[in-house]
């Protein structure tokens, strides 16, 4: 038995592995269906939070900017107060410790420096500044001619050319004082206003750079977004961009615009793993796997192992029972249905098996061949033997079992041991052996062996046969087959002497058959001339009579003239005359209408003459050649065949013979004892080529066991009174050999017979009918 590929385990260790793989993956899809709800909640929430924060930085950056911008109007109004030499102490003043403003400046409308407020640490460079021509500083130009505030996020400091956020106001005269903020102190604010929030902010002007950033400022002077497509999307007013990619992280983006300042504020916030409420639930549902993997190899196992115990119970149960110490002690039972089944299951296979060694024993036992069964594997020790086996070589059971052959002495010949021990081992026939009973008697057997390979043992099954009788018998038979030899050429050639007798036999019959058929034929025609013989004699009488009757009227006017003629004499004459001349006209014409007809089927019959005719005009014939031997019985002759449209080219005699055989048929054997009867025939076009015509009675019909034989020759039903059998075989043949047509019958036993020919308009024109008159052909009982 091929061994599984997968490793083989105790079943306490399915069921632990079970019952862990049933709870990680319980966990699996709970926590899974809890990550997959409860992640794109925290993330919808962060982006709702986002656009708070964002919102409020941004109003919160517009009012430290206003400030920033009351302080320079303020600035302003006091410069315009003071005396011209105060305006750089009042400008140092409003620039302050430089946390903030850097540098303050006044400028001319021409854009020249005349006074310029600096931190203590740089007053040393006032001289340097002042003076200067910033009339092509782009916030100067922004703000020349006109009162207007400008704020510029990528300003230049005059001072050492360090990126700053200027600012320039413009007053009513053209001055213009123009501010450098410190960028840090914008990311301070930016920062403080975001607080510990997990979103960051940039603070990004027109031009793509940011100004400010609320993580540490680290993006501030090194990244341009102007080419992003976030960017783009706020400067064309478009609806903005959800996500962005950054250092390799994915963000949800929030956009705020401060029209005031003309600045974008855009928070983020990261997606996924990188937001850390997100990496937060999942580093905690994995926390809850673990511990649930934990949990669940330390119980598995120990209810694997309590499951498992009682179907350990029912496997030793069952080993003991396959062994053979069954006992009485019952199957184990425990609180699972299925194991409870098993048992139950169990303890009826144990049964039946039992029941089944039981009934191959017995059968074993009842076997009336004598039937051994030895270990191989144990120099052939004798395991078993049947009750036949006992009898036949005349030994008890108990003193066979567990014992060699060779100490029983079975061989007759022990030589012949190993050779029979080679014979059995290359699978061939043992053959006829020669054994020994425990009498020492010899028996010749038949020996046969079969090797029965089990799972533990190899066992061969003897089976052996007294044939020491049957070899008697078959010596008995060979010599009677050497005597059968001469027997059998002897009745050989009886056989062949006989079988010349009977051929000489069967063509005297042949010839036999010849002479009745002509001898038929003959009588047909007999009958026929002696009807038509007896039909003429009718009319011809009364011609002959008409003819003396007018004889006699020409007399009794001779004698009357000589004693003078009267008119009433003459008169009577003429009358005579005529009316004899009627009657024997009319006979004439009838007895010429006879042998006409009697000439042309006496013409066909004899010279079987091959013309074109009418079906009709034969049929016609036929009856009214027939009609003088109907004319004394109550039979009738109804013909309904259309006189003209069946034209045959073909053998009208055969035609008409089979029509008269077939009508006087059914006269001699349908009507036989009956005082009413009536033939009918007719005929029709069939398929193209075909004509059929049936010729059916009313009599007695045909019984069931005569109709496949009719056809036959010499069969009748009134042999030795008038019936010869041949009639309706010459007609078979007639039809089939003469017209290459086919003649079947159908009949009803008390209901009449019909007989149906299927004939070719164009009859065979090579020798049809010489064949054989007593040429039978397959099936004649088919009705069309």
């Amino acid at each position: 038995m091929k061994r599984p590929a997968w490793p083989v385990l105790r079943l306490r260790s399915h069921l632990a592995a079970l019952l862990v793989v049933a709870m990680l993956l319980t966990f699996v899809l709970v926590l899974g269906g809890l990550l997959a709800y409860q992640v794109p909640r925290i993330e919808a929430r962060s982006h709702a939070a986002q656009q708070r924060e964002v919102a409020e930085m941004r109003a919160r950056m517009e009012l430290v900017l206003q400030a920033q911008r009351r302080r320079l109007a303020l600035l302003e109004a006091l410069i315009d107060a003071a005396p011209p030499q105060t305006a750089d102490a009042v400008l140092d003043q409003g620039v302050g410790d430089g946390r903030v403003l850097r540098a303050i400046y006044r400028l001319s409308p021409q854009g020249r420096v005349v006074a310029a407020g600096l931190p203590p640490a740089l007053r040393h460079q006032r001289e340097d500044v002042l003076g200067s021509d910033l009339s092509a500083d782009p916030l100067f130009r922004a703000v020349a001619g006109r009162p207007t505030l400008v704020w510029r996020g990528t300003h230049v400091s005059v001072l050492d050319g360090r990126s700053t956020v200027g600012v320039a106001l413009s007053d009513r005269h053209g001055d213009v004082l123009l501010a450098e903020v410190q960028l840090g102190a914008l990311v301070d604010a930016v920062r403080v206003a975001a607080g510990t929030r997990a979103a960051s902010v940039w603070v990004v002007d027109r031009t793509g750079e940011i100004i400010a950033d609320s993580q540490q400022g680290q993006d501030v002077g090194t990244l341009n977004i102007r080419n992003w497509p976030l960017m783009r999307g706020m400067l064309r007013e478009q609806p903005p961009v959800e996500r962005f990619e950054h250092g390799g992280t994915q963000f949800h983006a929030t956009v705020s615009h401060s029209a005031a300042l003309d600045w974008y504020f855009v928070g983020r916030m990261p997606v996924g793993w990188a937001h850390p409420q997100v990496r937060t639930l999942v580093l905690s549902v994995v926390a809850v796997l673990l511990g649930s993997l934990v949990i669940a190899l330390l119980v598995a196992p120990f209810w694997a192992t309590r499951m498992a115990r009682p179907l350990d119970r029912i496997i030793e149960r069952a080993d003991r029972s396959g062994s053979g110490n069954d006992g009485e002690d019952p199957w184990p039972r425990s609180s699972v249905a299925e194991f409870n089944r098993l048992a139950c299951d169990l303890e009826s296979l144990t049964g039946a098996l039992q029941a089944r060694e039981r009934k191959s024993q017995a059968i074993f036992h009842a076997s009336p061949v004598p039937m051994a069964v030895s270990d191989t594997d144990d120099d052939d020790r004798l395991l078993d033997v049947n009750r036949a086996w006992c009898k036949e070589f005349r030994y008890r059971r108990e003193d066979v079992l567990q014992r060699l052959p060779r100490e029983l002495g079975l061989l007759a010949d022990p030589q012949l041991r190993a050779g029979l021990r080679g014979t059995i081992e290359r699978g061939e026939p043992v053959g006829d052996l020669c054994l020994r009973r425990s009498d020492g008697s010899p028996v010749q057997v038949s020996l046969h062996a079969r090797r029965a390979q089990l799972p533990s043992a190899r066992l061969m099954v003897w089976a052996t046969m007294d044939v020491g009788p049957m070899r008697l018998v078959e010596r008995e038979l060979r010599e009677l087959n050497q005597q059968l030899e001469s027997r059998v050429q002897q009745r050989t050639e009886a056989l062949a002497g006989a079988n010349a007798a009977l051929s000489r036999t069967v063509e005297q019959l042949r010839a036999a058959q010849d002479d009745l058929v002509q001898a038929e034929k003959m009588a047909a025609l007999g009958g026929l001339v002696a009807g038509v013989a007896h039909e003429l004699n009718t009319p011809l009488g009364n011609g002959v009579m008409a003819v003396s009757a007018m004889g006699d009227a020409l007399r009794g006017f001779q004698e009357a003239m000589r004693s003078g003629v009267r008119r009433s004499a003459l008169d009577q004459m003429l009358e005579s005359i005529a009316q004899g001349v009627d009657i024997a006209g009319r006979n004439l014409r009838r007895a010429a209408e006879l042998v006409h007809s009697f000439k042309q089927v006496a013409v066909d019959q004899t010279s079987a003459q091959r013309r074109r005719f009418e079906v009709g005009e034969v049929v016609h014939e036929m009856v009214v050649s027939l009609r003088p031997s109907f004319h004394r019985t109550p039979y009738r002759i109804e013909v309904d065949v259309p006189a003209s449209g069946l034209v045959l080219d073909s053998y009208p005699g055969a035609l008409g013979q089979t029509i008269g055989n077939l009508i006087q048929n059914a006269v001699l054997h349908g009507f036989d004892g009956r005082d009413h009867g009536t033939v009918r025939i007719s005929a029709g076009r069939e398929d193209e080529g075909w004509v059929w015509l049936h010729v059916q009675d009313d009599g007695r019909g045909i019984a069931p066991e005569h109709i496949d034989r009719i056809f036959e020759p010499f069969m009748t039903t009134r042999m030795g009174r008038g019936g010869t059998g041949l009639g309706l075989h010459i007609s078979y043949n007639a039809v089939v050999n003469v017209l290459g047509g086919t003649l079947t019958v159908h009949s009803v036993l008390g209901a009449g017979a019909s007989f149906v020919l299927r004939l070719p308009t164009d009859a065979p024109r090579t020798g049809g009918h010489n064949r054989p008159a007593d040429t039978v052909a397959g099936s004649r009982t088919t009705s069309p």
